[in-house]
């Protein structure tokens, strides 16, 4: 995959935080190799003009000239750096080109978290400021963990049907035969058809003609085309052809299947996405979930309506498991190009919704043929929002602003006035306002020093520790509860310091949520409530 020689060596020429420098300046264009790993979190960024969802442990190894950005729907929830080095050529003593053998230019793969704890470690302290050594053991811990791309005449018997596989999804709209997917194996054509079965339980072309209706499926609820223009669009030059196969394997034919969606078995890989759909009276058949982010409210909800839990670890999603559920469609936010082809061989996926909760509410009325019911919701939760509203107005000390004070394990961040669903309510829906010195980076979950709280100095501060499956913040927490910084802010001194839960605050905002956190914000503004801990 990489191109490597004894006689090279790499030279960490800098360390850059990219988050900061993202937020500074949303295209990056790379003068020299690099890696790029990410230390917490998730986003959505554009590599050379192809989006790809990254998130903790995943690491990007880059070739000089790369371009990285910002994509415009981000709400950037991500810590991560960017690893520039040069190659030296010993032997030749001449500087060499990185070259990373892919068609577009990068490479992505996943780190284990012992490599990433032994280095967010090394970066704790200022990165301008470490010893070119320890640039150096970060630099060569993450090169080593870059696999080693195979030649051709090492690929297994099932990497080689893989390779048919992955050919039937780049081209399932076009024709094509068995005769033609088996000298793409390097088989007799009989040979491949056995072994093909084997493997996947069905033909070549019976699952070729499956594909083609997953993705008739996705079209049909994404887009107003017509079944005829669908079938084409897939790979059915006869629309006759094309309804009967479809309703072979959906169960009904084109036009019934957009109106009764929501009868299927959905999966449901957020469960904030799953709680619109109870809402809406659409009963997830399964719905994925992080355990530790998970509120109580959330798991009662899905026990009482039937929606089996699919508990996995942070930023992990368990496709074995997944597949083992069968489920006739499923529904992620921001899935990774490999995880969506993945799903797609087995179902249709919807993917790439909008960020935001009426609009999410909206999407999935429409799709579930629910647009009364969205309607109705909105309207409620608009509702309560101008209620609370009122009551906290004539409640806030004169001149108040607001923090949402995030704490990691290795320091803070302030959370932007429209970096999720939560700080939405806070500062656009409830009209609070974020301290001057901080209202920039409205998308971002931004770091924020001592120094800086010190300067916004909130009137209320709302206080998140971060709870994550592979780190705590309580020594982080601990530790600036102990800072003379903070005995002097007006909102400890005057105890209106409240905290609040991450699963609830960050990853459930939804339908049932929302209300949850607007009931907390009542309650701790009106009557003070303040528990010494979170």
């Amino acid at each position: 995959m990489l191109d490597s020689n004894p006689n090279w060596l790499a030279l960490c020429t800098e360390i850059k935080d990219l988050a900061k420098s993202l937020f500074q300046k949303s295209t990056i264009h790379l003068e020299s190799a690099a890696l790029l790993l990410i230390t917490d979190g998730q986003t959505t960024l554009s590599i050379n003009g192809h989006k790809e969802h990254i998130f903790f442990g995943h690491l990007i190894a880059l070739e000089s000239d790369a371009v990285i950005q910002l994509t415009n729907t981000n709400r950037l929830d991500f810590s991560g750096y960017l690893i520039s080095f040069a190659l030296y050529d010993t032997a030749m003593k001449l500087t060499r080109k990185w070259s990373i053998n892919t068609m577009n230019g990068y490479y992505i793969q996943r780190v284990p978290e012992t490599i990433i704890a032994d280095i967010r470690m090394s970066l704790a302290k200022n990165i301008d400021l470490l010893p070119i050594t320890i640039k150096q053991f970060i630099l060569y811990s993450l090169l080593k963990e870059l696999q080693q791309e195979q030649s051709t005449d090492e690929y297994t018997l099932e990497e080689r049907m893989e390779q048919t596989v992955i050919y039937m999804q780049k081209k399932y709209n076009q024709t094509m035969t068995r005769d033609e997917l088996a000298a793409i194996a390097g088989y007799s054509p009989w040979y491949y058809s056995r072994k093909f079965i084997e493997l996947y339980d069905k033909t070549p072309i019976a699952y070729l003609i499956s594909y083609r209706i997953y993705r008739a499926q996705e079209m049909l609820l994404t887009t107003d085309d017509l079944s005829q223009n669908v079938a084409k669009k897939v790979g059915f030059d006869d629309v006759q052809h094309f309804s009967r196969q479809f309703k072979r394997i959906v169960g009904r034919p084109p036009k019934k299947f957009k109106k009764t969606v929501g009868e299927y078995r959905v999966c449901f890989l957020s469960p904030a996405h799953a709680e619109i759909a109870i809402a809406l009276g659409v009963i997830p058949n399964c719905v994925t979930v992080t355990s530790s982010l998970t509120p109580n409210y959330q798991k009662n909800l899905f026990h009482e309506v039937g929606t089996t839990i699919l508990e996995m670890p942070q930023y992990v999603i368990q496709q074995d498991i997944i597949v083992q559920q069968q489920p006739d469609l499923i529904i992620g936010v921001d899935l990774t190009e490999e995880t969506k082809q993945h799903f797609q061989t087995i179902a249709p996926v919807i993917t790439g919704l909008p960020y935001d909760l009426n609009s999410l509410i909206r999407y999935f009325g429409e799709l579930f043929n629910k647009e009364n019911e969205a309607t109705q919701i909105i309207h409620e939760l608009t509702t309560h929002v101008d209620v609370l509203k009122n009551k906290i107005q004539h409640h806030l000390v004169k001149n108040a602003t607001v923090l949402y004070l995030r704490v990691e394990e290795l320091g803070y961040r302030y959370v932007g006035e429209s970096s999720s669903d939560s700080a939405t309510l806070l500062y656009q829906e409830l009209g609070l306002k974020m301290p001057e010195s901080l209202r920039t980076n409205k998308n971002s979950f931004n770091i924020c020093s001592l120094q800086q709280l010190v300067v916004a100095n909130p009137t209320y501060l709302f206080i998140e520790k971060r709870i994550m499956d592979y780190y705590t913040a309580d020594l982080s927490l601990a530790t600036l509860q102990k800072s003379e910084q903070w005995k002097n802010l007006d909102a400890v001194k005057n105890k209106r310091v409240f905290y609040v839960d991450t699963g609830l605050w960050i990853n459930n905002c939804s339908v049932f949520g929302k209300r949850k956190i607007m009931q907390q914000i009542e309650q701790s503004i009106l009557d003070g409530v303040c528990p010494k801990t979170q």
